[in-house]
C-alpha cells in the first residue's frame, strides 16, 4: 500500500509551535487525522468531539460562482469530482488514513512515484492511483513553495482576513488565519512566523466557515453560522486526539 508521512502521529518535533495568536491548529499537538466533504446539501458535519479530541472544520477550496461545487482539481474518496487543473499551483493530498501534505501540482510525490498533474498522461495515472488507494485532494493557490515566497507585491491588492494551511520540514502542518492582509503580505507573515515549506490558500470572504471544538468547548472562528451554509461545496476537516 502506498503512504504519505506522516500518517495518524505526526513525526517527533523538536518543538511544535506555540500557541500564538491566529494559529488555529497544529498536527503536532497530537495523533491527527484529515479529510474533506463535499457538501451535496446544506448541511454542516458536527464539529461536537468527545473529551481528549478536538476538530477543526473549515471551508477548503474555493466554490464555482456558476453552481455549488468546488473550483479546480478535487477528490473524495478517491472520487473524482472535479479531475481538470486550474492555473493554481498547489495540491492538498490526503491519503486513506488521513494523512495531509501539501505538494506544487507539478510534482506530486507519494513513496517513489511522482507525478506532474499539469500532464494528461501522468494526472491519468495519478487518478487511477487515487482511486485504487482512496485518496482525497484539493487546488488552491500555494503562497509558500520550498520554503519561498509564491506570490508578488501587486499594488492596491486588497487587504483581507486569510486562512491558511502550512506543512513544515518534519511533515507536520497547521492552519493560520491572519489579520487583514494582501496575499503577498500574507505569505511573508507566514514565512516569518513558521518558516513553513508550503502553504495554501484556503476560501474565505463570503465562504468562511470555520469551527473549533475541544472537548465540550465549541468556537465559532468563521463568520458564517451553520444556517448560511447553503452556498458551501466543501470543507476541511481535522481531527485530533489531544496529548
Amino acid at each position: 500500500m502506498m503512504t504519505m508521512a506522516p500518517l495518524l502521529a505526526s513525526p517527533v518535533r523538536a518543538e511544535c509551535p506555540a500557541a500564538q495568536s491566529g494559529l488555529l491548529f497544529m498536527s503536532c499537538a497530537g495523533d491527527t487525522a484529515a479529510s474533506v466533504v463535499l457538501l451535496r446539501d446544506p448541511e454542516i458535519p458536527t464539529a461536537s468531539t468527545g473529551k481528549g479530541e478536538r476538530r477543526l472544520v473549515i471551508t477548503g477550496t474555493y466554490t464555482s460562482g456558476e453552481a455549488r461545487e468546488p473550483e479546480g482539481f478535487f477528490l473524495s474518496g478517491g472520487e473524482a469530482y472535479d479531475p481538470y487543473l486550474q492555473g493554481w499551483d498547489g495540491l492538498a493530498l490526503i491519503d486513506n488514513n488521513g494523512a495531509l501534505s501539501l505538494h506544487h501540482v507539478e510534482r506530486v510525490g507519494v513513496d517513489d512515484d511522482n507525478w506532474n498533474l499539469r500532464k494528461k498522461a501522468e494526472r491519468r495515472a495519478f487518478l487511477k492511483t487515487a482511486k485504487a488507494q482512496g485518496w482525497s485532494a484539493l487546488q488552491s493557490h500555494m503562497l509558500v513553495v520550498d520554503g519561498k515566497v509564491d506570490t508578488k507585491p501587486r499594488d492596491s491588492a486588497p487587504r483581507f482576513r486569510r486562512r491558511v494551511l502550512f506543512s513544515l520540514e518534519d511533515g507536520s502542518y497547521g492552519v493560520y488565519d491572519s489579520p487583514p492582509l494582501t496575499l503577498h503580505a500574507a505569505a511573508l507573515d507566514i514565512v516569518e512566523r513558521f518558516s513553513p515549506v508550503m502553504a495554501l490558500n484556503l476560501d474565505m470572504g463570503s465562504y468562511d466557515f470555520c469551527r473549533l471544538s475541544v472537548g465540550e468547548n465549541v468556537e465559532d472562528c468563521g463568520t458564517l453560522a451553520e444556517t448560511q451554509v447553503g452556498k458551501l461545496s466543501n470543507l476541511l476537516i481535522l481531527n485530533q486526539k489531544v496529548k
